[in-house]
């Protein structure tokens, strides 16, 4: 969608996740359907697998994902695609900081 903006919001509830437990809560705040959800350690561009598989996360919709890449990084990028194929990245997110990832779509 031309024009369309990407917020997000990040809440942490209770302790910090430890930087070894990379699981996060991952809800769509949007009207459109998420297909495809992707992380890079920021900076990098060099983006993993689908974190989603086979999942698509329709609105409303919360999903645990594991971020865990081993390598003991906290801070990515996430890459959003939309069943309308619109991609939208969000930079330097601090996942060891946060149990609970949204994402808003303006």
């Amino acid at each position: 969608m031309a024009g369309s903006v990407l917020c997000a919001s990040q809440s942490a509830t209770g302790p910090p996740a430890l930087a070894l437990d990379r699981h996060i809560e991952l809800t769509n705040n949007t009207r459109m359907a998420i297909v495809e959800v992707y992380a890079a350690h920021t900076g990098t561009g060099h983006w993993q697998d689908d974190l989603l598989g086979d999942v698509i996360l329709f609105p409303a919709i919360s999903v645990l994902v594991n971020m865990d890449d081993e390598a003991g990084h906290c801070r990515f990028d996430l890459k959003t695609v939309f069943d309308d194929g619109t991609t939208v990245i969000r930079r330097d997110i601090n996942l060891c900081a946060v149990e609970r990832f949204a994402v808003f779509h303006r």
